[in-house]
């Protein structure tokens, strides 16, 4: 008994000193797959040019709630449910700039409550309101030529709804970016233009008279062949209507240039008339392989490309799995979130956590000259 208790006691120097070697090896190979995982993060981000096209660099008139010279806002969305999703699956990241949220000009729903539509997801614009305070609001009022929705609108059979809208967006106490009848031109929505500049200015005028004054209007084009090929001027309700141009980059941004001939012929439009542009909505519809972060360079550094170059000044991300929603006419759109590739998440977020893109911030409303 005292021999074998000599025995292990002599074993135990070297024992201890091939425990700790293990330790200290494996410890080693840990630091090092995480150098290596920075660093192929690192060169993921570095591909995306920063160059910065100064004929896109002009002075903006009527507009509100525009980023500083530089900087760019970073919104992101779109449903209770994504968005509750992206705070579980990211809980240390700064939170973006805004939230994006969606109603209809034709009811109050998915705006003091939630609301379930028929796509299976889920509204509320007082969640978002409640959730994130030092946030804008990025707010999407749906209105198309079907149904009779726009010619009641001009009628004023939704005066009541938009009324009841001003009520409740005048007290949330921030900056809301307000897009009319978003995708005005694309072929989905089936807007003739006459009528639907008539719809915007009713909605804008009546906005207005009644007393909302923490709202910019946001004229958001589809950026894609447009609807029975009309001029985009046709859709315009004019510079004292626009406070901001928005375009849709979905499967644009899998080209190098980021954006197609139609969106580029957009901002040109809004640099005509000195307004701001916003990427109102983006996603790589084509999705983000849990396995592969091939996406990063099909798609995210030629978007990011494009914020920089053509000096986009917000930038609205759409974190979404198309698989999962009923909405017709994308059945080939595939799961696009964020959260489903560690390295383009970490690649996204070494890129959007720079000065560049504004996050919410107890100074963020006043970046944005909300008083």
């Amino acid at each position: 008994m005292i021999m074998n208790t000599l025995v292990n006691k002599s074993l135990f120097p070297f024992s201890f000193i091939v425990i700790t070697l293990g330790l200290t090896s494996t410890a080693y190979t840990q630091k090092d797959q995480t150098n290596q995982h920075d660093q192929e993060v690192a060169d993921m981000v570095f591909k995306i040019k920063t160059s910065v096209d100064s004929n896109y660099v002009y002075p903006y008139e009527n507009s509100k709630f525009v980023p500083p010279a530089g900087k760019t806002l970073l919104v992101m969305g779109q449903t209770v449910e994504r968005i509750n999703e992206y705070k579980k699956a990211f809980p240390k990241q700064p939170n973006p700039g805004g939230w994006s949220a969606y109603w209809a000009v034709t009811e109050f729903t998915g705006v003091k409550e939630k609301h379930t539509n028929s796509t299976g997801t889920s509204q509320n614009h007082q969640m978002l309101v409640d959730t994130f305070p030092n946030a804008v609001l990025h707010s999407a009022m749906w209105m198309v030529g079907k149904w009779n929705v726009t010619q009641n609108t001009i009628l004023g059979i939704n005066d009541k709804v938009i009324k009841r809208y001003a009520k409740w967006i005048k007290k949330v106490k921030r900056p809301v970016y307000l897009r009319i009848g978003y995708e005005f031109d694309g072929p989905h929505n089936v807007l003739e233009p006459d009528a639907y500049v008539k719809a915007y200015r009713h909605i804008v005028d009546i906005l207005r008279a009644e007393g909302v004054d923490n709202v910019a209007y946001v004229w958001h084009s589809y950026a894609s062949m447009p609807y029975k090929n009309y001029p985009v001027s046709d859709w315009y309700p004019g510079d004292d209507y626009v406070d901001w141009v928005g375009i849709s980059i979905f499967g644009h941004a899998y080209a190098e240039a980021g954006i197609g001939k139609e969106g580029i012929t957009v901002l040109d439009f809004a640099k005509a008339h000195k307004k701001p542009v916003m990427i109102s909505e983006a996603n790589p519809i084509f999705g983000v392989d849990k396995n592969n972060p091939k996406v990063w360079d099909d798609w995210f550094v030629n978007f990011f490309s494009l914020v920089y170059h053509k000096n986009i000044k917000a930038v609205c991300f759409i974190n979404e799995d198309w698989t999962s929603t009923n909405i017709e006419g994308i059945s080939h759109w595939k799961d696009a979130r964020l959260y489903n590739n560690e390295l383009v998440s970490k690649a996204w977020f070494k890129e959007t956590g720079k000065d560049k893109y504004l996050k919410a911030s107890d100074d963020l409303f006043e970046q944005l000259g909300y008083e």
